[in-house]
């Protein structure tokens, strides 16, 4: 056979595969369920084990394709209908965890370990929010990478797109530098060597191990110039003090210590600054003329109202009736999730509300990660815990008071991270598992369904908290936390599966499958990341509403160009080269 005719054939084949702009789904996989007859949809949901991949708690697609059917088209919109309900009953869950309890202790995590708001941003949130996701991929490591790869750049176009923009939108703010460069320089860099690593199809384990080195190094960065600027900070104090003047008066202190420390403000003034001790001492002033349980019981109802009373009283009759709808959530969230924040009355201590969270919390925790029924040491754990819970209750009950947080009250802040992450995860993925079920109604590929649905699902936790944390006065925390999320996600959650994967191939290769749409995401993720560089630079980093607008706007033309490539109306610009989802050599 000649070598022009073998070139000839195997253009043939590339234009022939070209025609197709958007990859069809694989036999087997559950978007194929358009293809067969509305009778035997119901059986095909049954047998297709792809159906119940983004099943968690209750099985959407089976709900609607078997409980209701097609066959009733009313009856199929209204079961349709109910799940959107259902998808905005968990935004309102996230919003109240993300407000109430998870912002106001990441502000007190962050001034006990005397970090930044832009260090506790690109680790504590970005971890807090990016560990989710992470868990997910690692503990399912093995299936086809499509999805992934549009999840991960999508929600990272997402992320910084919407989340970014809208803190800069709801509270413009002056940028810090070294910070924001350094991130968006890294971000890119992991963009640009995931496309590198992936544009043959092939993941090398060394690839992925640089990957998440990437993240290494930048932690080791961060790391560095947070402790530069805190030194920085201390021979500014010591230098304005000899010359006998006040530190806090001093503007270049004042900007130093914004980029070094959080300062923990209150609810009602987002620009000001609390006193804490001050706030400390008014609360407990006459403690000594209290009993120890004054008033148990009437502070617990009080602090377990799940209506805010003066909230209820300047509200209208919509925000009436959403504080009524919202109820059960934030009844069952207040019985799970200590409060720790500095800005309320003792902090948020409730003596005997939070003697129940010692015993909910632990339980909700273990029920949520499926390990209620395991044993430890041939003891079940829930035996574990609820001995451990009790004691726990009865050493609370005897050495604490109702007028004021005993002196290991911070320890409830790492419970407040722990049960706010947990409240999110298990949120999240019902957020996901019913925008799986509503894009599979709307017949999206994969590649479509990974970077705009899961995307959105797998973001919601970063918009509620970033988008709160903004409105409270942490912008700087929220802003760094919407490119050190996705960055999180794309290095550890991509590097570790394809290592995972590599390390079953005896070549150490992976394959990896960016779908049409991956390098569509990759291309406009680096274009919109180096568009917010050259802005902030162009306004000396004032973080402007203009900027903001623009980050939207990109994001919204990404999302246009990808729709039309999904229609077949313009050509994405990766295309899906594979024979049955197999590699062809």
């Amino acid at each position: 056979m000649s070598p022009n005719f073998t070139l000839a054939v195997d253009l043939l084949d590339r234009a022939v595969r070209h025609i197709s702009y958007v990859s069809r789904p694989i036999p087997g996989d559950c978007s194929d369920i358009h293809a067969q007859p509305l009778a035997e949809r119901c059986a095909f949901v049954r047998r297709t084990e792809s159906c119940r991949e983004d099943v968690y708690y209750f099985d959407y697609t089976h709900f609607l394709y078997c409980s209701v059917g097609e066959r009733d088209a009313v009856a199929f919109r209204a079961a349709l209908a109910l799940l959107v309900i259902g998808l905005l009953a968990c935004f309102t869950v996230l919003a109240t965890t993300a407000d109430q309890f998870f912002c106001p202790v990441l502000a007190v995590i962050s001034k006990t370990l005397r970090i930044s708001e832009s260090v506790a941003g690109v680790t504590i949130l970005a971890f807090g929010n990016g560990s989710p996701d992470l868990f997910t991929a690692i503990s399912n490591p093995y299936h086809d990478t499509e999805l992934m790869f549009g999840e991960l750049l999508g929600a990272g176009m997402f992320v910084v797109g919407v989340v970014a923009a809208s803190v800069l939108i709801i509270r413009p703010f002056h940028i810090h530098p070294p910070g924001v460069v350094r991130d968006v320089l890294f971000f890119i860099f992991a963009v640009v060597w995931v496309s590198f690593s992936a544009y043959d199809q092939r993941f090398k384990l060394s690839d992925a191990i640089v990957l998440v080195s990437v993240y290494v190094v930048y932690l080791v960065v961060v790391l560095i110039e947070f402790f530069l600027l805190k030194q920085k900070l201390h021979e500014v104090e010591s230098r304005v003090s000899l010359h006998g003047d006040v530190p806090s008066e001093d503007p270049y202190y004042k900007e130093l210590r914004k980029e070094a420390e959080v300062i923990i403000r209150p609810r009602s003034a987002a620009d000001g600054e609390l006193d804490i001790s001050r706030n400390r001492v008014s609360v407990f002033l006459n403690r000594q003329f209290v009993s120890r349980n004054h008033e148990l019981f009437r502070d617990f109802l009080v602090h377990l109202n799940p209506i805010d009373l003066e909230d209820w009283a300047n509200s209208g009759w919509f925000g009436r009736l959403m504080s009524i709808f919202m109820v059960p959530s934030r009844l069952l969230l207040k019985l799970i999730i200590p409060v720790v924040d500095y800005s309320m009355e003792r902090h948020g201590w409730c003596k005997l509300l939070n003697m129940v969270h010692c015993l909910l919390l632990p339980l909700f925790a273990l029920i949520v990660n499926e390990v209620l029924f395991q044993t430890l040491f041939k003891i079940p754990i829930w035996v574990l815990s609820l001995a451990t819970s009790t004691t726990a209750m009865l050493a609370i009950f005897c050495t604490s008071r109702t007028d004021r947080p005993p002196v290991y009250h911070l320890a409830y802040a790492a419970l407040a991270f722990v049960g706010s992450i947990q409240v999110i995860y298990v949120v999240a993925q019902e957020v996901v598992s019913l925008l799986v079920t509503i894009g599979l109604v709307l017949n999206l590929s994969k590649s479509m369904l990974g970077l705009s649905v899961l995307a959105w699902g797998n973001s919601i936790g970063d918009l509620f908290s970033n988008i709160t944390l903004a409105k409270r006065g942490y912008g700087r925390m929220a802003f760094a936390a919407s490119f050190g999320g996705p960055f999180f996600n794309l290095c550890l959650g991509l590097g570790i599966t394809m290592i995972l994967k590599a390390l079953r191939d005896k070549q150490h290769i992976a394959f990896s499958r960016e779908g049409a749409m991956g390098e569509n995401c990759e291309a406009f993720l680096v274009q919109l990341l180096a568009t917010v560089l050259l802005a902030l630079l162009l306004t000396s980093f004032q973080g402007r509403r203009s900027v903001g607008i623009i980050m939207v706007t990109i994001y919204a033309v990404f999302l246009v160009f990808c729709l039309l490539g999904e229609l077949q109306v313009v050509h994405p610009y990766g295309t899906d080269h594979h024979n049955e989802g197999e590699f062809v050599n």
